[in-house]
């Protein structure tokens, strides 16, 4: 009785990798050998059962995948690509609210790469992380979208629209109340240069922040009970960078750019 593919494909870790190795290019034995750090009797019988299955075919000495085995190798990419996202931190994917992703982001989550979750301790719960500062003041373009208002922000963004960056800053109405009330002198700087936008989303959002810049992406997302922890995912890598814009462009697309005339009427009424 044959092996079914699923149990063939990847509940074999040797064999996962052998198929994706032969993805890249045709390769002989030895290439493999060397390659997988395997030797002949550890791999032949992973070999042996691929080829029994057509996923493989063999001419000459050299593997190549089959054309069934292009197709279903060519998917399984994605799977593993996304249970290498998600496994590393199973806790953190399941305690969270994801409905903040839209569904077409979600399908592709793999994108995120490689990543941290970035937990401040006790003692500097409140205080920006030295990463998320170094990085933010050196990127030379900053896409942000905020629904809760962090007492550091006004100055800090006010510096990086000041300093040149390519500024797009997009706010829940709620935060942008905040920033014009409490923090005018940092509002006005914010306001002033060409380089920097702002929108005001008036849509009720599940998303409490994202900062996407041309060196790294931060996202918080809010956890299932609907309670906000100070811990964030951190990604430098250029798809996930790109996956973290199309989410910002989301929410941008829902709000409107920022009428200061009209927004300060409906602030003092």
């Amino acid at each position: 009785m044959k092996q079914p593919l699923i149990e063939l494909t990847l509940f074999s870790e040797k064999r996962k990798e052998l198929l994706l190795l032969l993805k890249e290019e045709p390769k002989s034995i030895d290439e493999i050998k060397k390659k997988l750090n395997v030797d002949s009797a550890s791999i032949q019988p992973h070999i042996k059962k691929i080829k029994s299955s057509f996923l493989v075919l063999e001419e000459k000495g050299v593997l190549r995948l089959s054309d069934i085995g292009e197709i279903i190798v060519e998917n399984m990419q994605g799977l593993v690509d996304t249970l290498e996202v998600v496994e590393g931190n199973i806790d953190y994917w399941t305690e969270h609210d994801l409905t903040a992703i839209p569904e077409n982001l979600l399908e592709r989550i793999e994108e995120l790469g490689k990543y941290e979750i970035l937990e401040p301790d006790a003692e500097h719960m409140f205080e920006t992380p030295d990463f998320f500062l170094e990085n933010i003041l050196k990127s030379k373009e900053v896409l942000t979208f905020v629904s809760y208002f962090h007492p550091e922000s006004p100055t800090l963004y006010a510096d990086i629209a000041e300093n040149g960056a390519e500024l797009t800053l997009c706010m829940t109405e709620i935060v942008a109340e905040r920033l014009f009330q409490d923090f005018p002198e940092e509002a006005a700087r914010l306001s002033k240069p060409e380089n920097s936008k702002i929108f005001i989303c008036q849509k009720p959002v599940k998303l409490p922040s994202l900062v996407v810049t041309d060196r790294f992406m931060v996202l918080k997302l809010l956890e299932n009970t609907g309670k906000l922890r100070d811990c964030m995912l951190l990604c430098c890598e250029e798809k996930a960078l790109q996956w973290g814009k199309e989410l910002f462009m989301h929410y941008r697309d829902m709000s409107e750019p920022l009428d200061e005339k009209g927004f300060f009427t409906v602030i003092h009424g």
